[in-house]
């Protein structure tokens, strides 16, 4: 989580959150957990106003994603699953979007195109449109998006008695699932074994070939995200990684 935001515990029962900061982004957050509140895996609303959110306090704490036990990155993947399959619809997008996507193509387009107005000026520009050259399988669904947590870094996914639980829902939104899941691999910088064990638990054919087609864009998106909050030690190494990535791609191939 960037420095937006000021937290704190309050004293229970239940142990509490207090989250103050952009009124904006805690309303979103706070719309997400009254989706999705009264899981295991995530923490329940108890209180909103501007600025401000409270939700119960999911027990047990982060850990480096990357060092993964194969059983816990297939709960994970399990938990992923479950935050996916809550809500589906026919479109999706990002809320200062003009007009949501129709198609999962159209998402991902719209995505590079996000990403690149992060990257512009930077070394890294035009690399985020190049990345859109990785195929992305079609997918023939009526209601083909689904609920995203949107910000799958480690801090984010707390490891208590009950297995994992998902914290900071300020950038959900209806989008691609294997998108969640190339963020999830991109940021926390997973290794392919444990990648694949994620992909176990997530138990969909054919997800593996749609996380991959996202790999390249996300790293980019979220380490351009990284720089304009002035964050390089985490940017350098998400934009170095989307330049290897697109390296041996090209545009309309």
């Amino acid at each position: 989580m960037s420095n937006r935001f000021v937290v704190r515990d309050l004293p229970g029962p239940p142990p509490r959150v207090e989250k103050r900061g952009p009124a904006e982004a805690l309303a979103r957050e706070a719309a997400a957990l009254a989706l999705v509140g009264g899981r295991p895996w995530a923490p329940a609303l108890v209180h909103h106003e501007r600025g401000v959110v409270v939700a119960t306090r999911c027990p047990g704490e982060p850990r480096p994603l990357d060092a993964l036990a194969a059983a816990d990155a297939r709960r994970l993947g399990a938990v992923v699953r479950e935050v996916h399959e809550l809500r589906r619809a026919g479109q999706g997008g990002l809320p200062w979007w003009s007009r949501p996507a129709r198609t999962l193509g159209d998402y991902r387009a719209r995505r590079a195109r996000d990403a690149e107005r992060s990257l512009a000026g930077s070394a890294h520009s035009g690399l985020a449109l190049r990345a859109l050259a990785a195929p992305l399988p079609r997918v023939e669904e009526d209601e083909a998006f689904r609920l995203l947590h949107g910000d799958l870094v480690g801090a984010n996914v707390v490891w208590g008695p009950g297995g994992p639980a998902l914290v900071d829902w300020e950038f959900w939104r209806m989008g691609d699932p294997a998108e969640d899941l190339a963020y999830l691999a991109e940021t926390n910088a997973l290794p392919d074994a444990a990648l694949e064990e994620v992909l176990d638990g997530y138990a969909l054919p054919g997800i593996g070939a749609r996380v991959d087609a996202w790999r390249a864009l996300v790293a980019l998106d979220a380490g351009g995200w990284y720089a304009r909050q002035g964050m390089e030690a985490q940017a350098r190494p998400l934009l170095e990684r989307g330049r290897l990535l697109t390296s041996g791609l090209r545009p309309g191939r």
